[in-house]
């Protein structure tokens, strides 16, 4: 049983967003593109060993997706059984996986035969459990805690697997669940539970990024007006709530509020009167001022500058 289901990454979607509203020119978007193949990726290995859990025949319950507060630390699953607690770490990787253990450094060779170098999960998994040991002491509970690191797909070949944490594929988790040791006071299923409340309290909310800073752009590099959520063309208004992509012909609802969701999250927290209209091609500053009453736009105290209330 999942007490805290797997939500899909914000990135998953507003990366897309991103790399529509910049040109395909500019140097920074195959770094977005690629970031978001990664996040894909990522997502969809985590999502196929959660429903691998879910056929666990042994009692358990499970949290997905934790950041604990304390030492920003992230961990992928957490599965509680009676006898013990399990950390996984799911990489979704293709191409063959090389660990190494003096320098704590992981390689992937692609199938291209292009090498890139990662942190290797051994050590995130390792801080996982430091930081899980110190949370299950609070409640005085003895529980001993095993670690793996999944890789979901048989597909993912290692020719240098680390040695201290065991490596399992996806096909064989349950498997590998099943033969680990079951030792001393096994926890009754009320307990279980209330050790995964008590990390879903110490989970704190992901950051948001600052994707100008990560990808190194300039507002003056974003597209402006209303874009099409399909194919990124812009888009021409044809009533007061829709437009049609100039391109695909998709309709977009909400284009105007589509955009400034965009502005918002991809330029600056706030927004001027003339910046508005020059970011929506407005054609004058009653058109301007209409749809900031309309959205609940507010002045932030002592300045030109607007902000939509949530």
């Amino acid at each position: 049983m999942f007490m805290k289901e797997r939500t899909a990454p914000h990135l998953l979607a507003a990366l897309p967003r991103l790399m529509h509203r910049l040109p395909k020119s500019h140097e920074c978007w195959e770094d977005i593109a690629q970031d978001h193949y990664k996040v894909r990726a990522g997502f969809g290995g985590e999502q196929y060993v959660d429903a691998i859990l879910k056929r666990l025949r042994i009692p358990h319950v499970a949290v997905a997706d934790l950041q604990l507060a304390e030492r920003f630390c992230q961990i992928d699953t957490v599965v509680l059984t009676p006898a013990f607690a399990l950390i996984l770490e799911v990489k979704n990787f293709s191409g063959t996986l090389l660990f190494n253990e003096t320098s704590f450094h992981m390689e992937q060779e692609t199938r291209d035969g292009t090498r890139l170098g990662f942190n290797s999960p051994a050590t995130q998994v390792w801080n996982a459990k430091e930081e899980l040991a110190l949370i299950v002491d609070r409640l005085g509970v003895k529980l001993p805690i095993h670690t793996a690191i999944v890789l979901p797909y048989s597909s993912t070949l290692v020719e240098r697997a680390p040695k201290d944490i065991p490596l399992v594929y996806g096909n064989a988790l349950n498997h590998f669940i099943s033969r680990l040791p079951q030792t001393g006071r096994l926890m009754p299923f009320s307990e279980m539970e209330a050790i995964g409340q008590l990390l879903i309290n110490h989970h704190s909310p992901f950051l948001k990024t600052d994707y100008s800073k990560t990808y190194f752009y300039e507002t003056k590099d974003l597209k402006k007006g209303v874009l099409c959520g399909s194919c990124g063309s812009p888009c021409r208004r044809m009533s007061q709530r829709t437009f049609i992509c100039n391109s695909c012909q998709a309709k977009v609802v909400d284009g105007y509020e589509r955009a400034l969701d965009d502005w918002f999250e991809f330029a600056t927290p706030g927004i001027s009167g003339e910046q508005l209209q020059a970011y929506l091609g407005l054609k004058d500053k009653h058109a301007v001022g209409y749809l900031m009453r309309k959205m609940g736009f507010v002045r932030i105290e002592g300045s030109r500058v607007y902000q939509r209330v949530e």
